[in-house]
């Protein structure tokens, strides 16, 4: 027989828009333990976590952006990957949609101490003014981390723009999929 595993939401998703990320060092795009949490001792080999994001965006100029995905709560967090080739953002652009998914994967689980792995591959897109070449779209992910899961932990996403601009996230979905 089958394993009957039934998709949770893990946390409630912001009534409203949260603070805009305007800085140009990585920086997390929301507050992991409120957002994208996952508890002590809920991770297994096989379990399966998947983040879908949205809000909009605004850049000053053209610029570079790269996405870190991290286990843990802070930049100094454990990467899952960034982008390898930073994306080139379209220029000056005002209040443009975007969307990101990420998939996690907990590998195994070992000891106390960062002795269990993780896996996630995700994308990001953003819509700008329509015109032809314009559209900022990336992966990242695909690094397997070491991290510790019986401490309580998340997904940290990470976010470094080169230029002036701001991200403001209006929505968070994080799902315990099995």
């Amino acid at each position: 027989m089958s394993r009957q595993y039934f998709a949770d939401i893990n946390g409630d998703t912001p009534i409203a828009n949260l603070t805009p990320v305007t800085a140009t060092t990585e920086t997390g795009l929301w507050i992991v333990p409120q957002y994208t949490p996952i508890n002590a001792y809920e991770a297994r080999p096989g379990k399966w976590w998947k983040l879908t994001a949205g809000g909009i965006m605004s850049f000053a100029a053209t610029g570079t952006l790269i996405i870190t995905p991290r286990v843990g709560t802070t930049t100094g967090g454990i990467s899952l990957g960034p982008n390898v080739t930073a994306v080139t953002t379209p220029g000056a652009t005002t209040a443009n949609p975007w969307t990101m998914e990420f998939n996690l994967t907990c590998r195994t689980i070992g000891a106390a101490g960062n002795n269990s792995t993780f896996i996630g591959t995700g994308f990001f897109i953003a819509g700008t003014d329509g015109a032809a070449d314009s559209a900022v779209a990336v992966s990242f992910g695909g690094t397997s981390a070491s991290a510790d899961y019986t401490i309580a932990t998340g997904l940290f996403i990470g976010w470094t723009l080169s230029v002036a601009g701001t991200v403001t996230p209006q929505y968070i979905h994080w799902q315990s999929m099995n």
